[in-house]
C-alpha cells in the first residue's frame, strides 16, 4: 500500500515522523514523504522511501504560517502541493501532521479526485499549544495570527480526519468529551516513547563537566521558556543556594527568544554563581553522557491543556538514564511516576525544592527509584511494545479499502 506523509517541516528534524515511517516500511508499506526543503540546505537521503521536498526560503515559510488566520495562503499552498503530490504517486492513504494541515489535507484529496482515507496525527494540543507560544505574543501578533481562533476551528479541522493519532488516552478522552460527534474507535494512541534500538550509550566526556559527588546534579534537557517551568526552578535553586545546598542544576536546550534575557541575567546573577551550568545545545544521541554526570532529572511544565496532552519524550529518555525523576502535577506525567514509583510529584515551589532537598541526600532512594523507571521503560514504554497499533491502524485502513 502507498502511504503518503505529509510535514510542514524539515523531516530530517522529526524524530517522531521518522520513527513512524520506519514502522510502516517495516510492515511492508511503501512510503513517499512530502515536506520542505528550506532556503539553499542539502539534504542526504533519510531512509529508504521516496522524499518530495517544497523548496522555500525558512523567512517566508515563518510569514505565511503566522499569517494563516488572516490570509490562508499557507492553506492554499498545502492543498494544491498535496493534490500533485497525491496523484503524482498514486497515494492510496494520506498521513499528515498536525492540527492546522487537516484542512489543507481534505482539500488537496478533493482535488486530486482519489477518495482516500486522511490520518490525522496530533502532536500536541495544538489549538491551546499556540496561544502559549512568544511569537502569537503582544497586541499586533496577536491580532495577525489569532491564535485563539483555533480552539473554534478545532472541531472542524478533526472533522475532516478519517482516523486520528493523539499523544495520550487523556488527550484523546479530553477531545471526545470536548466533541461528542467523535467516536472513540477513531482514535489511535501513539505515545512519544523510546526506540530501544537506536538508543546507544555515547562513550564520550561531558565537555567542561565532570562529576563531583558532593552535589547533586539536577538535569532539565529541553527548550527553555517560563511555559516549561523552568524559571521556578531557577527560583528554587536561589534559595538552595542562600542555604548553601549542596545541589547544582544543569540546564540543556535553547532558550525562547522572548525569554533570553531573563533567563541569561538569572543564571548570571551573583545569586547563581557556581550553581548553574548552561548548554545551548546538544544533539540528543549526546544525552546519555549528561544523564551519567546527573543524579535527578527534572520536567518542571507549567499544568495547562498542553502540558496535559501526554508524557514528553524527555521523561522516558530521563527513565532510559535510570534517573529518578521530579515533575510538576500536570495529570499524564503524575500518572505515570506515581503508577511506576519512579520519582516525586509536586504542585508549587516549596514542594519542589522539598523534593530536590529528599532526592539529594538519600542516594539509595535516588538509585530505587530510577531503576523503577528504567524497568517501566523496558516493560512499557518503548517502539517495540506500541508499533503494532500504529501497524494495526494501517492494517484496517487498508481492509476497508479492500471492502469498497
Amino acid at each position: 500500500m502507498k502511504i503518503g506523509v505529509v510535514v510542514d517541516n524539515d523531516l530530517n528534524d522529526d524524530k517522531r515522523v521518522l520513527k513512524e515511517i520506519g514502522i510502516l516500511t517495516e510492515a511492508g508499506h511503501q512510503v513517499f514523504v512530502l515536506c520542505f526543503g528550506f532556503d539553499n540546505k542539502e539534504y542526504g537521503s533519510p531512509g529508504d522511501f521516496s522524499v518530495s521536498r517544497i523548496r522555500i526560503s525558512k523567512k517566508l515559510k515563518n510569514v505565511l504560517f503566522f499569517m494563516l488566520n488572516t490570509l490562508p495562503a499557507y492553506e492554499w499552498m498545502w492543498s494544491r502541493k498535496i493534490s500533485s503530490f497525491i496523484t503524482g504517486n498514486k497515494i492510496d492513504i494520506l498521513h499528515v501532521h498536525d492540527l492546522y494541515m487537516s484542512r489543507p489535507a481534505a482539500r488537496g484529496i478533493r482535488k486530486s479526485g482519489f477518495n482516500i482515507p486522511l490520518v490525522l496525527d496530533l502532536h500536541e494540543n495544538y489549538a491551546f499549544a499556540v496561544t502559549t507560544y512568544n511569537w502569537t505574543k503582544g497586541f499586533f501578533r496577536n491580532l495577525i495570527a489569532r491564535p485563539f481562533a483555533w480552539q473554534l476551528k478545532e472541531n472542524e479541522y478533526l472533522g475532516y480526519a478519517t482516523r486520528i493519532i493523539v499523544l495520550s488516552e487523556d488527550f484523546r478522552d479530553t477531545l471526545l468529551a470536548r466533541y461528542p460527534s467523535l467516536k472513540k474507535e477513531i482514535f489511535t494512541v501513539f505515545p512519544n516513547v523510546p526506540d530501544l534500538s537506536q538508543s546507544v550509550s555515547v562513550k564520550a566526556v561531558a565537555p567542561g563537566i565532570s562529576r563531583d559527588c558532593t552535589r547533586t546534579v539536577v538535569l532539565y534537557f529541553g527548550v527553555v521558556a517560563e511555559r516549561r517551568g523552568v524559571f521556578d526552578v531557577l527560583e528554587v535553586f536561589e534559595e538552595l543556594a542562600s542555604e548553601n545546598h549542596p545541589s547544582r542544576f544543569l540546564v540543556i536546550g535553547p532558550v525562547d527568544k522572548a525569554d533570553r534575557n531573563r533567563f541569561f541575567e538569572a543564571i548570571d546573577s551573583e545569586k547563581l554563581d557556581n550553581i548553574v551550568y548552561y548548554i545551548p545545545w546538544i544533539d540528543v544521541s549526546e544525552l546519555m553522557v549528561y544523564l551519567d554526570i546527573s543524579d535527578i532529572c527534572i520536567a518542571p511544565f507549567h499544568k495547562n491543556p498542553q502540558h496535559e496532552s501526554g508524557v514528553a519524550n524527555k521523561i522516558y529518555d530521563y527513565m532510559l538514564g535510570k534517573k529518578p525523576l521530579i515533575v510538576s502535577d500536570c495529570k499524564p506525567q503524575k500518572t505515570l511516576v506515581e503508577k511506576y514509583n519512579c520519582g516525586l510529584v509536586y504542585s508549587g515551589k516549596d514542594e519542589m525544592k522539598s523534593a530536590i532537598i529528599k532526592l539529594s541526600s538519600d542516594p539509595e532512594l535516588r538509585k530505587e527509584l530510577g531503576e523503577n523507571g528504567y524497568n517501566a521503560v523496558l516493560s512499557h514504554f518503548n517502539m517495540n511494545l506500541i508499533k503494532g497499533d500504529l501497524a494495526g491502524l494501517y492494517n484496517e485502513l487498508q481492509a476497508d479499502l479492500t471492502k469498497t
